[in-house]
Formats: C-alpha cells, sequence, structure tokens
C-alpha cells in the first residue's frame, strides 16, 4: 500500500490545504489493480481530520483490498458547502478543485464510472451533497451516518453539540436553508433520476445523533422512488459502528459481492 501526504494551496479555500492518498500495491501482496485507479474522495466528520480516520478505522486496509485509491481532505468544521464571501468554497474544492488536482498528481481515472464520494457524519452530509451537485463527476455515493438534515441538531442540540447561531453562520435562516441549495432532502427529491450517484446509506440502530436524520432522508428517497443501498447494523455514532461499514460500503463502491474480498494473505509459494 502506497501511502502519500500532499499539500498545495487552493484557489477554492484561499489556502494551503492538507491531504493524504492511499493507492493499492501492484505485486504479490496487493489488489492486482492498474492504473489510472479507481477513486474514492473520502470526508471526515465534524472536528474530525485524516489523521483521525486512518487511525481508527481499516480504510487503507480497504484500499488495498478493493483496489481503489482512497483521498482524503480535512474538512474544517464546514459541511462541505460554499461560502464565497469568505473565499471558502468547500463544495467547489471537493467536486472541483481536489479531482483536477489529484488528477494531476496521481494516475487517477478520470472516469464518472470509477470515481466516487464517501464520508462520515458531517463528511456523510458531504458525500451525499456534492454526490448529486457533481453527478457528471461521481457516480456513487456511500454515506456513513451521514447528518442529512443539520437542522434538526439544533432542535437536539445535546445530540451534535450545534447552536442556533453556529447553524445560522453555516447555513442562514431555516428558511433559507430549506430552500437553498443545501438541503439535501430537496436536492434528492426534486432531482432528475437518471443523475442520481447510486447511494449506499449506513446507521447504527442507536445513533443517538443522526438516525432520525437518516430515517427521514430514507423516507424521502423511498416517496421519490430514489433507489439505494441501505446498510443497518447495531450501534451508536462511533467508530465501531462505522467500522462495520467498511467491507459493505467499499464492496458497494468497488462492484464487488460484500464480504467477498475482506482479508489479505500470504500467497502460497511455486
Amino acid at each position: 500500500m502506497s501511502f502519500s501526504e500532499v499539500h498545495f494551496l487552493s484557489d477554492s479555500l484561499k489556502q494551503g490545504v492538507s491531504v493524504c492518498v492511499f493507492m493499492p500495491e501492484r505485486g504479490p501482496f496487493g489488489s492486482d489493480a492498474e492504473p489510472p485507479y479507481k477513486t474514492v474522495y473520502f470526508l471526515p466528520g465534524y472536528s474530525g481530520d485524516y489523521a483521525s480516520i486512518i487511525t481508527m478505522l481499516g480504510i487503507r486496509k480497504q484500499a488495498e483490498l478493493k483496489g481503489l485509491t482512497v483521498v482524503m481532505p480535512n474538512g474544517q468544521n464546514a459541511f462541505y458547502i460554499d461560502h464565497p464571501e469568505r473565499n471558502a468554497n468547500y463544495s467547489k474544492f471537493i467536486g472541483e478543485e481536489l479531482i483536477e488536482r489529484t488528477r494531476d498528481m496521481f494516475r487517477l481515472s478520470d472516469k464518472r464510472e470509477d470515481t466516487y464520494i464517501a464520508g462520515i457524519s458531517m463528511g456523510g452530509y458531504g458525500a451525499l451533497l456534492n454526490g448529486i451537485r457533481y453527478h457528471d463527476v461521481f457516480s456513487k455515493v456511500a454515506a456513513f451516518s451521514p447528518a442529512t438534515n443539520p437542522w434538526t441538531l439544533l432542535s437536539e442540540p445535546e445530540k451534535g453539540g450545534f447552536g442556533a447561531a453556529e447553524f445560522a453562520n453555516m447555513f442562514g435562516t431555516r428558511e433559507e436553508y430549506e430552500n437553498g441549495p443545501w438541503n439535501i432532502l430537496k436536492a434528492y427529491s426534486e432531482a432528475d433520476k437518471s443523475i442520481i450517484p447510486e447511494l449506499f446509506i449506513g446507521c447504527g440502530d442507536h445513533d443517538i445523533a443522526v438516525d432520525s436524520q437518516v430515517k427521514e432522508f430514507r423516507e424521502t428517497l423511498d416517496k421519490s422512488e430514489v433507489p439505494y443501498r441501505y446498510f443497518g447494523t447495531e450501534g451508536n455514532h462511533d467508530f465501531d459502528t462505522w467500522d462495520k461499514m467498511l467491507d459493505p460500503a467499499f464492496s458497494f463502491l468497488a462492484g464487488i459481492p460484500e464480504g467477498s474480498r475482506n482479508s489479505l494473505s500470504i500467497p502460497p509459494m511455486e
């Protein structure tokens, strides 16, 4: 497994950014994947960064097993939306600039069918949001315990740690959020079904932070007849629960049967 950490000045964010990249090995212990590589852009959750993700979850292993390159930026608690008035265009960064820069640096496929987006919690929201905003870039979305309706975190602040001022600073008023471009329930229910990426959604059955949001989002998808793969499991809003989603989610992204490629083994001697 090849690991790289790159730093560059982002035009979308007007600041330096850090990104880590895992690439599958080519050789006896690898997946036999060959360039140009299929790629997952993986978004951390609120208060997280790629260091915490790769420390607590086996993302590196999944990249190797499934033959996928994984690119992880940091999220800056910004929900991966655009704020042009602040020179902080995170949606544009994820859907345009990060794609272009990493394809320039690494041997990644430029085909939509080989390009995916995934994320945890806030990153799950960012994956669903930018998956449909940049549907011409991403063909699949995998959302782990996604915060599909950030407004509900305000009504139950003990679950998310948010407050009215923080939400208003991020999204504006409730009316502006509900009628604006960052409302993913609205985006998916009103979208042309032919442009929606393939969806994987996972959530724990005791997820105190987003359980009600995910149920609401699934009801919206069902009502709008938008297909999706749902993976429910026992657990809360934590790394142990997300670890259970890794093989199902990455198998979905790689287009292989769940559980069919989930262990590394030393090849037999000839």
